[in-house]
């Protein structure tokens, strides 16, 4: 039987960490500069679209999301990634 500790979903989550966070921060100064750049004009579709083009170029590599997988221990599986503190599954 395996058990998934409470608090742990960052540990089983990479892509989180290592595409999701870093992609909301370029999309979010993307756009604050963008805003600030048009005199706050409301945006549109080919605008939101741009947003989202530089976002994903700036955040997402193929490195990026392998280091992430590695430093989590998800894949290639390596149960010593994680110290027994924080390892998230518990073996019965």
């Amino acid at each position: 039987m395996v058990i998934l500790l409470a608090h742990t979903s960052h540990a089983l989550q990479p892509l989180n960490m290592s595409c999701f966070k870093p992609f909301k921060f370029a999309f979010r100064k993307e756009r604050d500069s963008s805003m600030v750049r048009f005199n706050y004009l409301e945006p549109n579709k080919v605008t939101l679209v741009s947003w989202v083009d530089k976002a994903l170029n700036q955040s997402l590599s193929k490195q990026n999301i392998l280091s992430e997988f590695r430093a989590t221990w998800v894949w290639p599986l390596n149960l010593r990634a994680m110290d027994d503190k924080t390892s998230p599954i518990v073996y019965i």
